[in-house]
């Protein structure tokens, strides 16, 4: 890839030289020229719907900042770095906001080729950019409380769970949030609940085959799971209408989703996206972001929450199980127990970024 990169740098010697010619003409009191990049598609990802619609609602309300455009990439990751190296050297963007892990080291490879433009990405880590803000979620916290709800419903008496103590997960790709944070996370959070519990994972191989994602569920199905978390994008349409077919139980992680199945859907466990890229945008608007300084939002800071008063949620577990989960939340939240991200798969996501300068 730093080899195509390298090429592709000759290619773009001129758009660059443009870019820079029309960000001299800018003037002081022109608006921040936006551009959004979605490593994806919009509709079936909590993330870059949150990321896209908080420029959207953003844009319309300060003058100060111009969203040129919504760019999505899809599903080919082989093309993205061409693809964010193309959107950068077009001279339209003062600013391109995106999201993934994998974004903080391809934003690190243009930075290093195209001038002037800069770059936030939520869910990432990257320190030491003057060009460059990262906003990461604690996945891991996320993840625990996720995994301490799946254990609570599996050793109910609500309908059709089992005493295997056996919950599962079905998830797009390999990554390393996935591996280092979401899966020990739930995993951690369930044996929480019983030691005994262990957590049984597929893997769809992409972010989009619900039918290939229903078959995987229903074998979990066989293999004694009563409780889903599902993380794969438009596959997790499948993953759902397993558990409908079958009786069992889904919670939804990055985002409300009630509204799918009601009674299927039994929880959610939100990361406030929208919320955290529009406070990016003020300090973008304010001048004061932290350039070259990552941050890690969290439970205790309101940016990954379980909508514990909402009705939808209170109809869908029997009063015990709330209350012993919100006892669970709540020391979580005041940060009487710390569940916090390990340095070490910080320091990884980070290391990723900077070797891409090399």
């Amino acid at each position: 890839m730093k080899r195509s990169m390298r090429i592709m740098t000759a290619v773009f010697l001129v758009l660059s030289f443009v870019a820079t010619l029309a960000l001299c003409v800018v003037g002081a009191d022109d608006p921040i020229r936006l551009g959004v990049f979605v490593p994806g598609q919009l509709g079936d990802s909590p993330p870059y719907d949150g990321l896209a619609d908080a420029a959207e609602k953003f844009a319309l309300r300060n003058d100060g900042l111009e969203l040129v455009r919504i760019f999505e990439a899809g599903f080919d990751q082989s093309q993205w770095p061409e693809m964010l190296l193309t959107m950068a050297a077009s001279g339209a963007y003062d600013v391109i906001y995106t999201s993934n892990e994998a974004l903080g080291p391809l934003c690190v490879e243009v930075i290093n080729q195209v001038p002037d433009v800069k770059f936030i990405v939520n869910d990432s880590y990257v320190t030491g950019y003057d060009r460059l803000f990262t906003t990461f979620f604690n996945k891991w916290q996320q993840a625990y409380l996720f995994g301490y709800m799946m254990g609570l419903i599996s050793i109910s008496d609500m309908p059709n769970v089992n005493a295997d103590r056996t919950v599962g997960l079905v998830y797009g790709q390999h990554y390393v949030m996935m591996d280092e944070l979401i899966i020990p996370g739930m995993e951690a959070g369930a044996q929480a609940v019983d030691p005994a519990f262990y957590l049984l994972t597929t893997m769809l191989g992409n972010w989009y085959d619900a039918g290939k994602a229903a078959q995987l569920a229903d074998s979990m199905a066989d293999q004694g799971v009563d409780v889903f978390g599902t993380i794969c994008g438009s596959g997790n349409a499948g993953v759902l209408s397993s558990a409908v077919n079958n009786g069992l139980y889904v919670l939804w992680f990055d985002d409300d989703g009630f509204d799918k199945a009601p009674g299927t859907v039994v929880g959610s466990f939100i990361t406030d996206t929208e919320a955290a890229t529009t406070r990016n945008l003020e300090r973008l608007l304010a001048g004061t972001l932290p350039w070259g300084e990552p941050e890690v939002l969290g439970a205790e800071e309101g940016y990954i929450y379980v909508p514990v008063r909402d009705a939808s949620y209170v109809n869908s577990l029997p009063e015990g199980i709330r209350n012993q989960f919100q006892e669970r939340y709540d020391q979580i939240v005041s940060g009487e127990i710390q569940v916090a991200v390990p340095q070490a798969v910080l320091d990884t996501i980070n290391a990723a970024a900077h070797a891409a300068a090399d």
